[in-house]
């Protein structure tokens, strides 16, 4: 359940893009950690450049969004175990390996990942 007593997939929490988070590398490198602060969705861009986005420690809760481009560059995003992981890509000439564990029992959070990639790759782990 969440903060309210809801259950954290009921449906009830509305989707937005207002408090998703910009990560952008371009022609460069960037490393982004949560540590134990919340994190709510993102839109990550990587021209040229690779971004690393290390969620382990966050607060999440609920259905979280991530947009991921990516154009002859690299992003990895690293998750806690207790989280599901679902993604739909575009892959061109690139693409998206998703090696997140399928967690059992207790799913802290949803994570929708709508990756594009061009000449470049997205790896979940």
């Amino acid at each position: 359940t969440n903060h309210n007593g809801t259950s954290a997939f009921s449906g009830t929490e509305e989707k937005g893009t207002a408090n998703m988070k910009d990560i952008s590398a371009i022609f460069g490198g960037r490393k982004v950690t949560y540590q134990n602060e919340p994190f709510t969705g993102a839109n990550i861009n990587s021209i040229f450049g690779g971004v690393e986005l290390n969620l382990r420690d966050a607060y999440m809760n609920g259905h979280i969004d991530i947009q991921v481009t990516c154009v002859f560059g690299g992003v990895e995003i690293f998750v806690p175990d207790n989280v599901r992981v679902e993604v739909n890509s575009v892959p061109i000439f690139g693409g998206v390996t998703n090696k997140a564990v399928n967690p059992v029992g207790d799913i802290r959070a949803l994570i929708h990942i709508n990756a594009t990639c061009m000449f470049g790759g997205v790896e979940i782990k």
